[in-house]
């Protein structure tokens, strides 16, 4: 594996590189101290997971999460000093594949980064429960999302759900595809993501369409 470690206290983050550059299928792990020197390293070569704290001093965590995601196949674990569930449910909702605690022994952060790198999530146990209340939340407030979407939005919404394109939920509602755009927008806006998936399951929950 390839590791970009990404955290601006720098004892902590040469520890963490030595003794990761100990680990057997770990081939390279480079350091960045601020998130602006994070995506330059991104943008010399590819990492198979990115390591970061999320209070850095140039930039905020859960931003530097969406830029290094916009590249693609990136995957980036959480290990940070905070545990409270505003800002793992910032982090997560931000693209974060994984959430450590910095408390988490070095064994528990080596398995999260080869559990992160496999496609799969990571949390450590004192992270959990704050992931599990900011997840309620978030399904609380689409519930209230869900009682204020208008009629047209719910049929946009149902029709995104089942797979149709802007352009077929256009021509099945005869409105232009810039209108469509603009509800899809606007739901996304509303429930704070970007995902297919994400308004598929808020259709289900509407009772728009059925699995």
């Amino acid at each position: 594996m390839k590791l970009l470690l990404v955290d601006d206290q720098n004892v902590v983050r040469e520890s963490l590189a030595k003794a990761l550059r100990d680990e057997p299928d770990v081939t390279l792990v480079v350091e960045a101290e601020s998130a602006r020197e994070a995506l330059s390293q991104k943008n010399r070569q590819p990492f198979d997971v990115v390591v970061i704290e999320l209070s850095l001093a140039d930039r905020c965590g859960t931003e530097l999460i969406r830029q290094l995601k916009s590249f693609g196949e990136t995957r980036v674990l959480v290990l940070s000093t905070f545990r409270d569930e505003f800002r793992v449910g910032e982090a997560m909702r931000a693209g974060a594949d994984g959430y450590l605690s910095k408390r988490c022994r070095m064994k528990e952060l080596v398995d999260a980064i080869r559990t992160v790198a496999k496609g799969r999530t990571a949390v450590s146990p004192d992270v959990s429960a704050a992931m599990v209340r900011a997840l309620q939340r978030r399904d609380a407030a689409r519930g209230d999302v869900l009682a204020s979407l208008s009629e047209r939005e719910r049929q946009v919404l149902r029709l995104l759900a089942m797979g149709s394109s802007a352009k077929e939920v256009a021509a099945h509602l005869a409105i232009s595809v810039k209108t469509v755009e603009t509800h899809r927008a606007r739901l996304c806006a509303k429930v704070a993501t970007h995902s297919v998936a994400d308004l598929t399951r808020l259709a289900v929950r509407a009772g728009l369409i059925d699995i």
